[in-house]
Parts: C-alpha cells; sequence; structure tokens
C-alpha cells in the first residue's frame, strides 16, 4: 500500500480585495488518495468532503473568469525511482461561488481552458478529483505530484 498525495499550487496576489481584473488564489487542501492497493484504480471525486483539492479564489466581480489547470501525468514515488499514472476526466473538478444557493458548475480539468461569466459574489471554491492507476508491481512508498491552477479575469 501506499500513500498519495497531490500537492496544489496557486498563483497569489497580495491584494485583500483585487483591484479589477486582479485575482487571489488560495490552496485549502491537498487532493489526497490515501493508501491505493497495487493494481487497482482508486478514484478521489471532487465532491469528496475530505479527500478533493480545494482552491479558494477571490476576484472582482463584472467580467468573465477563465480557469487553467496544469496538471500531471503521473506521479512521483518521494525518494525517486518510481512513478504512478494519474488521471483527470471531464467532472473531475467543480466551481461553486461561496453565496448560498451559489450553482454548481461541472469543469474538465484536462481543457486548454474553462471559462464563465463571473458569479455574482468576488469569491468562489474550486474542488478537483482524479484517479491514479497503480500497476500490479508499484513500488510501496509516497507519491507526490503537483497541480497548477492559473486563474484570469478580463
Amino acid at each position: 500500500m501506499r500513500r498519495c498525495v497531490l500537492l496544489l499550487a496557486f498563483a497569489l496576489t497580495t491584494a485583500t480585495q483585487p483591484l479589477l481584473g486582479q485575482v487571489q488564489v488560495i490552496g485549502i487542501r491537498d487532493l489526497a488518495f490515501g493508501a491505493v492497493i497495487r493494481g487497482v484504480q482508486t478514484s478521489v471525486s471532487p465532491s469528496d468532503p475530505l479527500r478533493s483539492g480545494q482552491f479558494y479564489i477571490n476576484y472582482t466581480v463584472g467580467g468573465r473568469v477563465r480557469l487553467r489547470f496544469t496538471l500531471p501525468n503521473a506521479l512521483a514515488r518521494v525518494g525517486g525511482g518510481a512513478t504512478m499514472p494519474i488521471t483527470f476526466r471531464n467532472g473531475d473538478a467543480i466551481l461553486q461561488g461561496t453565496a448560498p444557493g451559489s450553482p454548481a458548475s461541472s469543469l474538465n480539468p484536462g481543457a486548454v481552458s474553462n471559462e464563465f461569466l463571473l458569479l455574482p459574489n468576488p469569491d468562489a471554491n474550486v474542488w478537483i478529483g482524479g484517479r491514479v492507476s497503480p500497476t500490479a508491481t508499484q513500488a510501496s512508498g509516497s507519491y507526490v505530484g503537483t497541480i497548477v491552477l492559473s486563474v484570469t479575469v478580463f
């Protein structure tokens, strides 16, 4: 069994309340697969309240927002020597404003970009899931990778 964690990377602007066109992105929680079994694919849903990765986004209302993920295709074993395939499919990410009753939008993290009209409130959460596919002879250990979320307001 091995432990898999995807570290969330983010860009951060220093403004507490972003100016027009600025955005603040904060990584809240890493995507964590936990212990996986050799040869058994393990998935995490973006709606999983404990294991999904989570970003918080704060922006200026009044335009469109473009989200783009940079995703790994494999996780690297801590200490080196092995990799584990990871995949992301359409629906493996969710965008939702923080205001009560805000609708959730399903995202394809593997798309070139996901573009939306800005929500009426100035902040939102993005949750991401995915799946790892360890081989039958996968080396034991902890595996890590990095997900980068780039957010552009225009």
